[in-house]
């Protein structure tokens, strides 16, 4: 573990609020601007292709009454079915 300075120096700040007089992090000296090398990252972000596969579904935000949505929890969970099965097969036969 490193030690610790005894007194350390206040932070100062500028006028936009960053810490002006900020030499090391703990105990440790930061790099020299000059020295630093900025580029785009390579790494991370979106991929084309990635994800999952489109299952060819829309969705759809439906207001249902209470007695109605639990009859259709109930038959999705006993027929090992997701509700979206469920309120489809229903909407197709009425």
């Amino acid at each position: 573990m490193k030690k610790h300075k005894e007194n350390p120096e206040k932070p100062v700040f500028d006028a936009e609020g960053y810490q002006v007089n900020l030499r090391d992090l703990n105990g440790e000296p930061l790099p020299k601007p000059e020295g630093l090398r900025f580029g785009p990252f390579t790494h991370g972000g979106a991929r084309p292709g990635a994800g999952r596969k489109s299952a060819g579904r829309k969705p759809v935000l439906l207001r249902l009454s209470p007695e109605v949505l639990a009859s259709l929890r109930a038959r999705a969970k006993a027929e090992k079915k997701t509700l979206s099965d469920v309120a489809e097969e229903r909407l197709a036969s009425a």
